[in-house]
């Protein structure tokens, strides 16, 4: 297309790329923006995302967080109590009490803790000591720590309640001198009788169990974090994963010689249900490899180590242990049947799985990361949050009258490697094909630039496996600007037809845009230079004044949109016609804008202002609520502007400015071809400016006027692209001698005239038995193309 990859379909706003990602999602709502006339809205799909998180669990129940509703207390026969409605998701475990029925809640400015047994009904509260900070709660005991990192002198203190309402106080008794700080574990390594605890001294990490039945601290060996996955607690074993084994200790002795059993592989160590390991594994097929989404299948490991079956398709988060052996983990076979499973030994030896909780997914809007609109074809980025993929979709928008939307089509998942919403870059070359390059400016971390056809999936085929790239400058028809990394020797970039994969031209200017055949580069910091790739001459230099430092080039037509910076900041467009150019914005106050045909699309105070600039004086309206760090793009070919609103939807909205009349931008017609007998075709090809409704191709006996074959064809979104094999419409080989083709094609819109260009072609019998077409390379057509 017509600009740089910068501006063209990348995501480079960081707002813009946390929105799309759901850092800062949106919840599923209406749109309260007003309408604008003759605007489509395309919604945005909608994920209903879990945000379950287990938080505890006891004899009759388990506490657990809901987006929507904050805190539940649900019991084992899937009842819920609300706890706390106003509850944010976060917190570590066991924050809120573990191993038993009692919920806790900290009040971090009353320094108080407040206890609750769910299954009695009873409360207790206890007021922390001076000095004391909250740890955790194990049963009705309150764990707190004092002292600080400057002398050295940090422990735990045991607050336990008692049904009187006195609350006595122990000091762990064996814990080390000089412990500095001590860590909180996100692991559910804790139940009413005691918790891992993690702990530096000047001697490096420790970790160690603190025993609340006796009071005392057990080191533990192990130097490696409690980090989930890595550990697991039951009623009666210890279990840690270290160096591809898990070793088992019993708690009635952890100072015993631990049980191992043999682990490895992308696992993650979730708990012990009898006589057996509970894992997750990552399954590829499922989505992108992160702990929070539901990518992982729950699985049964024997004590040998070998894997028995799998419990649970997916899951994600943290599972719980119950005090009775049993395992709770949030998982289901999608995020549509999203619930809580109790996992517990069977009779049998096996783990049975009870569903004992649905539960109550967040709706996330998925709004398109990225998008390129080209001649009526809408390509978006779209990310699967279930998946943490990313794919390509293409859907074809209307162009013969009111807008309508075609079809979503999957057009496959971005590669892995691009692991941001910048990788990889779409550059749509306007005739349906798409040119997808990797991470801009680092050709290590993707794929070189390949070319998608215009029903191809992802990855496409390399353009040209002679060279490395690093980021594609500007595609327009058959013609893509390919430029090599800077710190290779003598780079260049190199113009390569994409169909057949062959460089035209090459150059080590930079190249700042591109508009059918005509080639923009830099020449020096202020000006640029309009080259011809079929005959390789440069035009007349453009000069865009004293002190202007480029920032951004477009070209559209006969326009051109520049931007400087510096001194001379300044944001206007240039008629390449009349020569003449006109300043839209003096200084620095400019916003990122893309030009149409004949005008120019920006921001201005959350609004899209649209800026006719054909008769040298700028006439601006607004079209609607707009900000430019969401994805957006101008279709230069239609007049058409897609753009993300703050609904997540995809907006097309009408310029207003009416587009060129339909020109031809290039051709390939050959000039000679051998058809043998038939068996062979002539292939020419027209790119216009616009989309035609429909195009006629009339093939004429030169001496006699006589029609000898009529072709034709319905839409044509940028490309006119036929084939005859020298027969009459009888399937007869025509005589040797001259043929006149006039082909005719009219404005999808119905706007403007239709467009008719004209040649010849002569058979030529140059062997016995072979004819050969010769097309003449001179051919005339009207309207003359700008």
């Amino acid at each position: 297309m017509a600009r740089r990859a910068p501006v063209r379909a990348s995501v480079a706003a960081a707002m813009s790329i946390m929105l799309a990602a759901g850092l800062v999602p949106l919840t599923a709502g209406p749109a309260h923006a007003d309408p604008v006339a003759g605007e489509v809205v395309i919604p945005a799909s909608i994920a209903l995302r879990p945000q379950t998180a287990l938080l505890s669990a006891g004899p009759s129940g388990f506490l657990r967080y809901e987006y929507g509703r904050g805190h539940l207390w649900t019991s084992y026969a899937g009842v819920d109590t609300v706890v706390d409605p106003s509850a944010a998701q976060g917190g570590s475990v066991p924050d809120f009490g573990a191993g038993s029925d009692i919920v806790a809640h900290h009040d971090s400015t009353a320094r108080s803790v407040a206890l609750r047994d769910m299954s009695s009904g009873r409360s207790r509260t206890v007021v922390l000591p001076t000095g004391h900070q909250y740890v955790s709660t194990l049963g009705w005991t309150v764990v707190t720590r004092t002292g600080n990192f400057l002398s050295a002198d940090t422990t735990w203190h045991l607050l336990d309640t008692h049904d009187d309402g006195r609350v006595t106080q122990r000091p762990v008794q064996g814990v080390p001198a000089g412990v500095l700080v001590t860590f909180k574990s996100l692991s559910p390594l804790a139940d009413a009788h005691g918790q891992v605890v993690q702990y530096r001294t000047s001697a490096g990490g420790h970790v160690g169990w603190l025993d609340a039945d006796q009071g005392r601290l057990i080191p533990l060996p192990y130097r490696q974090n409690a980090s989930p996955g890595l550990a697991a607690l039951t009623p009666t074993h210890l279990l840690w994963w270290q160096d591809g084994v898990v070793f088992i200790h019993s708690r009635a002795d952890l100072t015993a010689t631990p049980r191992t059993v043999p682990l490895t592989g992308d696992a993650q160590l979730l708990g012990m249900v009898g006589e057996t390991l509970i894992v997750s594994r990552y399954d590829a097929s499922l989505g992108s490899p992160s702990y929070l989404l539901p990518v992982r299948r729950v699985e049964v490991v024997a004590l040998d180590g070998t894997t028995r079956k799998t419990l649970l398709a997916r899951s994600s988060h943290t599972p719980m242990p119950t005090p009775d052996g049993a395992l709770l983990v949030p998982g289901g076979t999608g995020w549509d049947q999203w619930g809580v499973s109790l996992l517990e030994a069977a009779d049998d030896g096996e783990v049975a799985v009870r569903r004992v909780a649905e539960a109550y997914p967040q709706p996330i809007i998925q709004a398109a990361d990225g998008l390129t609109f080209t001649q009526g074809r809408l390509n978006t980025m779209e990310t699967d949050l279930s998946q943490g993929w990313r794919y390509l979709h293409t859907r074809d928008i209307g162009v013969t009258g009111s807008l309508t939307v075609g079809p979503r089509v999957d057009r496959g998942p971005v590669p892995a490697s691009c692991d941001t919403l910048a990788c990889p870059s779409l550059h749509d070359t306007g005739d349906g094909r798409t040119v997808v390059a990797g991470a801009w400016g680092n050709p290590a971390v993707d794929q070189q630039p390949h070319l998608l056809e215009p029903t191809e999936p992802l990855p496409g085929t390399r353009i040209d496996a002679s060279r490395v790239y690093q980021s594609v400058a500007a595609v327009s028809g058959r013609f893509a600007a390919l430029t090599a990394p800077a710190n290779d020797p003598g780079a260049e970039t190199q113009i390569v037809d994409l169909n057949n994969r062959l460089s035209v031209y090459k150059t080590t200017d930079t190249v700042e845009a591109m508009w059918g055949t005509t080639l923009w580069v830099r020449d020096g910091n202020d000006t640029v230079v309009p080259v011809d790739l079929l005959t390789g001459q440069r035009g007349a230099q453009v000069w865009f004044g004293p002190m202007c430092l480029l920032d951004d080039l477009q070209a559209v037509g006969r326009w051109l949109l520049w931007t400087c910076v510096g001194s001379a900041a300044g944001q206007g467009v240039y008629d390449t016609v009349k020569k003449t150019k006109l300043t839209l914005v003096s200084g620095s106050a400019w916003s990122r804008a893309r030009l149409g045909d004949g005008f120019v699309a920006s921001e201005a105070d959350g609004q899209l202002k649209v800026t006719d600039v054909r008769s040298g004086t700028p006439v601006s309206h607004t079209a609607g609520e707009f900000a430019s760090w969401r994805p957006w793009d101008v279709d230069p070919y239609t007049g058409l502007i897609a753009h993300v609103g703050a609904d997540g939807g995809i907006h097309l909205v009408p310029s207003g400015v009416p587009v060129s009349p339909l020109a031809q931008l290039d051709a390939t017609v050959a000039t000679s071809v051998d058809v043998r007998g038939g068996t062979r075709q002539w292939t020419p090809k027209w790119w216009l400016n616009r989309p035609a409704a429909s195009w006629t191709l009339v093939i004429r006996n030169q001496a006699t006027g006589a029609t000898v074959r009529t072709l034709s064809g319905g839409l044509a979104r940028g490309l006119v692209a036929t084939a005859w094999n020298g027969t009459d419409g009888s399937g007869r080989v025509v005589p040797n001698g001259a043929y006149t083709w006039t082909l005719t094609a009219t404005a999808a819109d119905g706007q403007g005239a239709a467009l008719t260009t004209t040649g010849t072609v002569r058979l030529v019998r140059e062997w016995p038995g072979r004819n050969r077409f010769r097309v003449n390379s001179t051919a005339h057509s009207s309207p003359h193309a700008s």
